[in-house]
């Protein structure tokens, strides 16, 4: 053979080869590129699947949110666990047994079906709202998450491979605010902001080692100077009545004590609270205190006796009183004092005793000591103010002082010592009752064991006596007809499913 014949054949054959390897490159990318394809195919039906799961997600978790929301301060895990699964059944096909030891790896705190299916793919940050009230005033967060049990995708050209499935999931979270408002209304309401109102500065309630304890009413100190209101170890101010308080304008802390109230003695502790202007200001005085208004103590009998002993008493105006008498229903205007020794007693009822200066019908001058009551051994007083009137509608002075059972001028600083015990007192009901209104003056209040049933009103206060134990108990019904604006605080909330947070 010659030479060009053998070249000729070598090349048919290095052909032929090349075209076999050619054919068998050809073979194994077309398997690459068609297992491309099915994993192509598949991952996108796989993606698909998984959008169409976490929209499910974002559904039940909403269901979630609104369930929650729809409960205004009850949360009803019950049915937010029911809405989820329902959701999810009904949009992503999950069966309520595939829940059934669902694990999610990023549960929030609370599981509310993990006890009853081992179930923590579906939480929340926590399993009630906090109480409504001060201490939640401002938004209270709760997320909610639900993660869907996992699934499986067929895979449909993916066995060419080996892979014969592809798992997808979803997890969504929504979350609901409750937010509190504090709610502050003014309301006209009856009787004074105080049943011990003590108006003046300095030291204001010197409590020492009495024992008071008061119904029906607060107690306000005005002063707010370093000790505003003080007792010893044995001394008490209490209040009985629920959502009672003690307290004043006074330098106070961050909880509720203040640091001008020295002693331990006061329950509740003492408070921040607005101070009380005069709560009778517009009650007009006897004689020519009030200018422009009308006196209502005018034509009383001038020069009255009031030292001999026992006699009954007529309204008038008297220089002094002094031993046991009885009160005939009216108006006592005093120059000078009310004098009470040993077993004295002044009794009455229907009355008011005015206490002026010694130039009535002139007002004292500021500051002036003018007549108060002075009570010494066992000298008492049984009084009752003056008497409601239903039918009161004339400007009479019974409309005037309806109440009224002690009315200072109101520049006259004088003492006044008050005694009693429980034998002649005779308690709230029958014992004495009506308004104290010393707005200058001191309330030396001592005895033993007796209720008054009066709002106090007083510049001063103090109970020297060692022990006294007196009951104020403020009956509105038995004192001067008052109102006075309280700021009532309430507390409201809503509740707001803000939707999908990410």
């Amino acid at each position: 053979m010659s030479a060009g014949a053998r070249e000729r054949v070598a090349i048919v054959s290095r052909n032929a080869d090349e075209r076999g390897a050619v054919a068998v490159m050809l073979a194994v990318m077309l398997t690459v590129m068609l297992g491309i394809t099915a994993l192509v195919v598949d991952l996108g039906n796989a993606r698909q699947q998984r959008r169409a799961a976490q929209n499910s997600a974002d559904a039940a978790a909403l269901a979630a949110g609104e369930t929650v929301e729809a409960g205004s301060g009850t949360i009803d895990w019950d049915t937010v666990v029911s809405q989820v699964k329902k959701y999810a059944q009904v949009n992503d096909g999950i069966t309520t047994s595939a829940w059934v030891g669902c694990s999610d790896a990023s549960a929030l705190t609370y599981r509310p079906d993990s006890v009853a299916n081992s179930n923590t793919c579906i939480s929340a940050e926590r399993s009630s709202w906090p109480a409504v009230g001060l201490g939640s005033v401002g938004n209270t967060v709760n997320r909610v998450r639900v993660k869907l049990p996992t699934t499986s995708v067929k895979s449909y050209f993916g066995k060419v491979l080996g892979i014969d499935s592809l798992t997808t999931g979803a997890a969504a979270t929504t979350q609901v605010v409750m937010t509190v408002q504090q709610i502050e209304v003014p309301e006209e309401v009856a009787g004074g902001p105080c049943a011990l109102c003590i108006l003046g500065s300095g030291l204001a309630l010197d409590g020492q080692n009495g024992d008071v304890t008061i119904t029906g009413g607060n107690v306000i100190v005005n002063s707010t100077a370093g000790t505003g209101a003080s007792l010893n170890p044995n001394g008490h101010v209490k209040i009985s009545t629920d959502g009672g308080s003690i307290g004043g304008p006074g330098s106070c802390g961050p909880t509720t004590w203040c640091s001008n109230f020295s002693g331990a003695g006061f329950s509740p502790a003492p408070s921040q609270l607005g101070a009380v202007t005069d709560p009778l200001a517009n009650v007009p005085q006897c004689g020519n205190g009030s200018p422009g208004t009308t006196d209502y103590c005018a034509g009383l009998p001038d020069g009255q006796n009031g030292d001999t002993k026992n006699a009954a008493l007529s309204p008038g105006i008297y220089n002094s009183i002094s031993g046991s008498h009885t009160l005939s229903p009216g108006i006592y205007v005093l120059k000078g004092d009310v004098t009470l020794s040993g077993n004295d007693l002044l009794q009455g009822s229907g009355v008011m005793l005015y206490f002026a200066c010694s130039q009535y019908p002139l007002p004292c001058d500021p500051g002036q000591v003018g007549a108060g009551i002075k009570s010494t051994g066992n000298g008492a007083l049984a009084l009752q103010g003056i008497a409601a009137d239903p039918g009161c509608t004339a400007l009479t002075w019974q409309c005037k002082y309806e109440g009224m059972l002690l009315f200072a001028d109101r520049d006259n600083a004088a003492t006044h010592t008050w005694r009693g015990n429980g034998t002649n007192e005779n308690g709230a009901d029958a014992g004495s009752a009506g308004t104290m209104y010393l707005k200058s003056g001191t309330l030396d209040l001592r005895g033993n064991g007796y209720t008054i049933s009066s709002q106090i009103i007083a510049g001063l206060f103090t109970m020297a006596g060692n022990p006294s134990t007196v009951t104020i108990a403020y009956n509105q019904a038995r004192n001067h007809t008052e109102t006075h604006i309280e700021t009532k605080t309430s507390y409201s909330a809503s509740y707001d499913n803000n939707g999908l947070s990410g």
